[in-house]
């Protein structure tokens, strides 16, 4: 009965009929089903259902959907066609197979997605004012506002502006140009164009009257950009005419050449600097140091200014090249900077003599120290010679007293000994020994206690010294032998000062000449830690009182570089340093390599240069002491000898508490220098 249902109730139905399979199969399928699916019954029968409706999953659909319940699913042709289907799925009675009904909503489907793209096309509209990033109003024929966009109002800047007049809010509306839009025909085309400007905010509004005349739309567009590059044209324009007008005004050299460095345009005062006949020819035969290396370099900036400096006819010039690489020409502007070059020679030369003034000041005190002494100790070495000549003869009445001789060779070493390396006795321990020396010398009745006691005492002698002393020279011997062994001593004392003062003398002048004779060649392989040692030497004065120096060196090759030049940053570094720290801290020099660079840190733990007036301390005449004490070149000339003259760099960085100057210095890369 069951296949006569199947056979003959869904032909008369106009629906499409399935059974299908528990495994997904299809057992049966009617006529109407494989006329939808532009096939025949027999080629469905068998078929999984997911291959048959096209779509995967399509009996996970059906097995998951409530018996009786119904739902829309899709399905495909082979041609791809999209098909639509209200779905019931029951179980047949008996068997797990499934009785499917399928009622096609293919037009139902499609009607209700054109209904929904309709209703967001609507939306879409309604919301398009307020999505537009330009103004827009509704207005009313006589100006009232029915609508205005945040754009809008925006520009007006007057809140909620519905139902206030366009032609009061607009700037520059007129009702004369309102007239205008009210003459344009309803519906038509015609648009009536008005810009509006307010806080530096134009906009250009288009009016358009509706079809039924009742209403102006008012669209308007933001033109700030436009006018702002308008006017950014006309600014360039004109000055374009004040730059074709540049060169010949320009009291400097001006030239305008290609890429080969061919001159292409020069002005008058070029002209007078190279002579008329330029045009055409080379610019590296016309200026001293252009060759094809430099000319290179100046194209490679692309746009950049790259100066060059040179001398022509004993007038110095700084021509500075610029490539403009979309025009592919090169522009040169000069400039005489002869009085400048002078002034800054000058500059030097005045620093020159300040450092010398220091350094003289310094070398003068350090001098005049040693010699002093020395002179001293010569004038007091003839006295204690005539003292040692008058105990040479008394020596003779006890020479052969005991062991007498040997006990004089032994004072005699002793001496000699000690007037080079006197006692280690603190003062106070010193104090004691000479007194217990000079009691003991009175005690034996042995005259002149008082002034031989120092003398015995720096010997390293004591009591026990003596004691063994008079045992074995006897009572008569001791006071000759001890006034020998005081005036040998003293003796041999001064001998070593006048030594010492004369070897001071020495390392000062040593210093002096090696810090002066590096200036006799203009490039050498300098030693930094020699040239800073010498400078220490000279301003050991300015450095010895309360100031500590710390030297950490580390290994550093010789440099190519300016000797006496270099010595004379080191100078006014270190003078710095001293001076800020008022007599008292700590001046730590640090050297190391970084790659092709020799690093000089010289840092001093004064108060600190307020970060306010750091970016000037290089600047020509600026000092922070007070008037009289200092030229404010120190620092200049700092700056151009170690970047100008060392193609190096200088820098400083200071908290309060501590002070760093960094010096870097190309290790080989002075032009000319020493290889």
């Amino acid at each position: 009965m069951v296949e006569q249902l199947l056979t003959d109730l869904p032909a008369q139905l106009p629906v499409a009929v399935a059974v299908i399979a528990p495994e997904g199969r299809v057992d049966y399928a009617n006529p109407r089903l494989a006329e939808l699916l532009d096939t025949t019954s027999g080629e469905l029968v068998g078929r999984p259902v997911d291959d048959v409706m096209g779509e995967p999953g399509f009996h996970d659909a059906l097995t998951d959907a409530d018996d009786g319940a119904m739902r829309e699913l899709r399905c495909r042709r082979v041609d791809g066609t999209e098909l639509w289907f209200d779905v019931t799925c029951r179980r047949m009675e008996g068997s797990e197979a499934l009785l499917v009904v399928l009622a096609e909503t293919t037009e139902r489907h499609k009607l209700a997605g054109e209904d929904a793209a309709r209703t967001a096309l609507l939306t879409e509209l309604a919301e398009l004012p307020e999505k537009n990033p330009g103004p827009v109003c509704r207005l009313a024929s006589d100006g009232t506002i029915l609508m205005a966009n945040a754009a809008a109002r925006r520009f007006i800047g007057a809140g909620d502006i519905r139902g206030r007049n366009w032609l009061e809010l607009c700037p520059g509306m007129s009702q004369d140009l309102w007239q205008q839009v009210l003459d344009v025909e309803p519906g038509s085309p015609v648009r009536v164009l008005h810009e509006a400007e307010k806080d530096d905010v134009y906009i250009l509004f288009s009016h358009v009257r509706s079809d039924n005349g009742d209403l102006v739309f008012a669209y308007g567009a933001d033109i700030t950009a436009r006018r702002r590059n308008e006017k950014l044209l006309a600014e360039q324009a004109a000055t374009l005419r004040e730059m074709a007008r540049f060169p010949e005004m320009n009291p400097g050299p001006v030239l305008r050449m290609d890429i080969g460095a061919k001159v292409l345009m020069a002005n008058a005062a070029a002209r007078s600097v190279f002579g008329d006949e330029l045009i055409g020819r080379s610019w590296r035969d016309l200026c001293p140091g252009i060759d094809s290396e430099a000319w290179d370099a100046f194209l490679a900036a692309e746009g950049a200014a790259v100066p060059h400096e040179a001398w022509i006819d004993d007038r110095a010039y700084v021509f500075a090249h610029r490539f403009d690489r979309q025009s592919r020409l090169v522009f040169v502007f000069g400039a005489d900077v002869t009085a400048q070059k002078k002034a800054e020679s000058a500059l030097r030369q005045s620093e020159r003599m300040a450092t010398l003034g220091t350094l003289a000041a310094g070398v003068a005190h350090e001098l005049n120290n040693p010699a002093a002494a020395t002179r001293r100790a010569a004038n007091q070495l003839s006295e204690a010679f005539a003292d040692l000549e008058a105990a040479h003869l008394q020596l003779d009445a006890v020479a052969e007293v005991g062991d007498a001789r040997e006990v004089l060779r032994e004072l005699e070493a002793r001496a000699r000994e000690h007037a080079v390396r006197p006692s280690d006795l603190g003062t106070v321990e010193r104090s004691d020994r000479e007194a217990e020396i000079e009691d003991w010398l009175d005690d034996h009745d042995v005259e002149g206690a008082w002034d031989l006691a120092p003398t015995l005492v720096s010997q390293g002698l004591d009591p026990d010294d003596l004691d063994r002393l008079l045992d074995r020279v006897g009572p008569q011997g001791l006071p000759v032998v001890l006034a020998w062994a005081s005036s040998a001593f003293r003796v041999y004392l001064l001998t070593h000062e006048i030594g010492q003062g004369a070897g001071r003398i020495s390392e000062i002048v040593g210093a002096l000449k090696s810090y002066s004779y590096l200036g006799q060649a203009p490039v050498q392989a300098v030693d930094l830690h020699e040239g800073i040692d010498n400078t220490l030497v000279i301003l050991r004065n300015k450095l010895k009182h309360g100031i500590e120096v710390r030297r950490e060196y580390g290994d550093v090759p010789p440099v190519a570089a300016y000797g006496s030049e270099l010595n004379q940053v080191w100078m006014n570094l270190l003078d710095n340093a001293a001076d800020a720290m008022n007599g008292k801290g700590t001046i730590t020099i640090r050297t190391h390599r970084d790659s092709d660079w020799a690093v000089v840190e010289i840092v001093d733990d004064g108060p600190g240069i307020p970060s306010s007036i750091q970016h000037k301390v290089f600047d020509p005449f600026f000092t922070t002491k007070e008037p009289g004490e200092g030229t404010g070149l120190g620092l200049s000339t700092t700056y151009s000898i170690v970047t100008e003259r060392h193609h190096g760099t200088i820098s400083v960085t200071s908290v309060p508490g501590e002070t760093c100057f960094t010096v870097r210095l190309p290790i080989d890369a002075v032009e000319g220098g020493a290889r």
